[in-house]
């Protein structure tokens, strides 16, 4: 027969009571439940940023050119996503860089929202320092990925004088103007210096030939179609040939293709456009008075040849001056022996 074990006494003496259950603390357990709550929330949340971060599609105006971002990845090019994809797998913490797929434009003007903010000043082959404004236009070489890829190696890891501190050529429009300006202004301004160099300034502006010689015999002999549409026609073709052979050179990467050139306007120096304007208003004078003697002679041989038909014609005479009385008037006596009365 077993033994148990003696029961010790409490200490009052009384018969010992059946064990308590012991309460853990309420702090413990919703310590325990946050937990279990932050757990499911991560388990959940974890994998949904991974996944939106891990996907990707292009527009229909764009091209991406993802690359490698993770913490274990190099940062080298992964793919090229062409405009108007579906979702596109990216891998994780990867950095997408789009770039314009459509037709694009950099402007040459003073205005605002002009590429290059400032006219640009070159001078005509007789001298005269012209502002040129116009527009070029070009295509994006997006469908080649290797070109693409090469491109973001060179531009895309860089930044650019932008309106608001340095910007990537792949932040938006402002980054793309940001990069052609930077990349291709002294490049336009070179190839315009040397097409407009070719070309005197009577053949773009055809009143610039008043400048030489101001006065109105020169401006009377001026040809209206001196700046006519075939010179214009001449130094855009030029102009594009420069820039479709230099681009590419200076980029180094065949990134814009289809070059065109639209000369839009030419300004005049202020001391020419004055010297214009002089002979124009001398000009305008001499025209004035030719008009004015022209008229005179002509009116002379009209009386002349009214005078002949009076003198084979008297009674002719009569019948003009009777003609000629005002209203109302109902006697006419130029002199002696002669009356007319009017009824």
């Amino acid at each position: 027969m077993p033994l148990k074990s003696p029961t010790k006494p409490s200490p009052s003496g009384a018969a010992d009571l059946p064990a308590r259950t012991v309460q853990r603390p309420r702090g413990r357990r919703v310590l325990l439940s946050l937990v279990v709550v932050l757990a499911v929330v991560l388990g959940v949340l974890v994998p949904g940023i991974a996944f939106a971060s891990g996907f990707t599609k292009a527009d229909g105006g764009h091209v991406v050119v993802v690359r490698n971002g993770g913490p274990f990845d190099d940062n080298s090019i992964r793919q090229v996503i062409q405009p108007n994809s579906s979702l596109t797998s990216t891998g994780l913490f990867s950095a997408e860089h789009p770039y314009p797929s459509t037709q694009r434009n950099f402007k040459v003007s003073g205005q605002e929202d002009a590429d290059s903010n400032e006219v640009i000043n070159v001078p005509t082959k007789d001298g005269v320092l012209v502002g040129v404004e116009g527009t070029f236009y070009f295509d994006v070489n997006f469908t080649d990925e290797d070109v693409m890829s090469a491109f973001d190696d060179e531009y895309g890891t860089r930044t650019y004088p932008g309106s608001d501190g340095q910007i990537a050529a792949w932040d938006g429009d402002e980054g793309w103007s940001a990069f052609l300006n930077f990349t291709l202004g002294n490049l336009v301004q070179n190839v315009l210096r040397q097409e407009i160099g070719n070309v005197e300034c009577a053949d773009l502006v055809a009143s610039c030939s008043l400048a030489a010689n101001s006065s109105a015999q020169a401006a009377a002999v001026v040809n209206p179609d001196a700046n006519g549409n075939q010179t214009i026609n001449q130094v855009q073709a030029a102009v594009n040939d420069g820039f479709s052979r230099d681009v590419n050179d200076v980029l180094g990467v065949d990134i814009l293709v289809n070059p065109r050139f639209v000369l839009s306007k030419i300004e005049l120096p202020q001391n020419v456009q004055d010297a214009i304007n002089q002979a124009q208003a001398a000009f305008a004078g001499v025209t004035e008075s030719q008009a004015a003697l022209q008229r005179a002679q002509i009116d002379a041989e009209a009386d002349v040849a009214r005078q002949n038909g009076y003198n084979g014609c008297p009674t002719c005479a009569q019948i003009d001056v009777l003609k000629a009385l005002p209203d109302g008037l109902t006697t006419y006596a130029p002199g002696t022996g002669f009356t007319v009365t009017g009824q």
